[in-house]
């Protein structure tokens, strides 16, 4: 019989234990509202989110916007219509006490800070700027 250490043993054992535990928050999260389940809905109603959009004075594709991205007071909105919170329709967009997340690091959307570095020395590094250009 192969003499297997007990350091792999442990090893295997924790990942299957891990692996199952994952398995277990991933099916205990809820999913957002597939989009054409929020469409759907709402034309159920009698109504779509063309009129309901004229309905609230804005244009007639700004609530389409809350199916796809997130924009909190649009899906109030369509909530409201529905006659439920928007945390149940988009529960990924929402904090457990039904306040809408805020900022790009919440939603996953962290690269933003990555992107938009700061200067913070009072130096101009533009090389198009009038002060490093010389006069001809």
């Amino acid at each position: 019989m192969l003499d297997i250490p007990i350091e792999m043993k442990v090893r295997c054992a924790m990942s299957k234990k891990n692996s199952t535990l994952n398995m277990l928050k991933k099916t205990r999260l809820k999913k957002d509202w597939h989009k054409a389940d929020v469409i759907a809905a709402v034309r159920k109603t009698g109504t779509n989110l063309q009129r309901l959009s004229i309905k609230h004075g804005f244009n007639a594709t700004t609530l389409h916007k809350a199916v796809h991205t997130p924009a909190p007071s649009y899906e109030r909105i369509i909530a409201d219509h529905l006659g439920t919170q928007p945390h149940l329709i988009w529960p990924s967009r929402y904090r457990a006490d039904g306040t809408p997340k805020s900022g790009r690091g919440e939603r996953g959307l962290g690269r933003y800070k990555a992107k938009c570095k700061f200067n913070h020395s009072g130096k101009n590094d533009n090389v198009n700027h009038i002060d490093n250009q010389e006069a001809a």
